[in-house]
């Protein structure tokens, strides 16, 4: 059965013209295709997102501006309950949907490199930092930033994002997506870090 289904979507992208709604439809086919050939379910939530927040950006940004025109601050989606918690599954969605606006072509602010790169015996050379007293000290001109939360379920973690104007409320773009929940991804989910937990390695890991 999924061999017919992947067959099936390949045939769909292969037999759509080159238009401008054939082009969403063939993405949206392309990021099915990604998820069940298991090249990683969060890489596909980040894309779903950015492809929404994109379609809305090129609307306003009209003839005279391009995603280049546009400079992006990332942070990372904290728990719609508490938005003082987060967690490892939440960090590294923000560094993919950073990746994800970078090769859209949007201008992407790094807000944690520091000032100097540490080099460190056995551990190696670092350059970011999480440390207010480490950071490199430059003023971050950026028209946007993106924000965003979480909701955790039994079966799913769902991402609402939005992107804010820098000198404002207002929202000037959104985008939602979801990453399915199995027992692998459970120490992902841990808003505790000084809590120790155990390590349940699988083959089944699709991040």
């Amino acid at each position: 059965m999924k061999r017919f289904v992947i067959i099936t979507l390949l045939m769909l992208a292969m037999l759509i013209p080159f238009t401008a709604a054939a082009n969403d439809f063939g993405s949206s086919v392309r990021t099915a295709l990604s998820t069940l050939l298991g090249t990683g379910y969060v890489p596909a939530c980040a894309q779903n997102i950015v492809q929404s927040m994109d379609r809305q950006l090129l609307v306003l940004l009209g003839e005279q501006y391009s995603r280049k025109d546009l400079r992006i601050v990332i942070t990372v989606p904290v728990n719609l309950n508490d938005f003082d918690k987060s967690n490892a599954l939440a960090r590294q969605v923000a560094e993919e949907l950073a990746n994800e606006l970078k090769t859209k072509g949007y201008r992407v602010a790094e807000i944690r490199r520091g000032k100097h790169i540490e080099i460190t015996p056995k551990k190696g050379e670092f350059l970011l930092s999480r440390h207010k007293d480490e950071l490199l000290n430059l003023p971050v001109n950026a028209e946007l930033i993106l924000a965003g939360t979480y909701t955790v379920t039994e079966k799913s973690v769902r991402y609402n994002c939005r992107l804010l104007h820098a000198g404002s409320h207002e929202v000037i773009a959104s985008g939602n997506g979801t990453v399915p929940v199995y027992a692998e991804m459970y120490p992902l989910l841990d808003e505790d870090p000084e809590r120790e937990l155990p390590l349940a390695p699988s083959v089944r890991t699709k991040l």
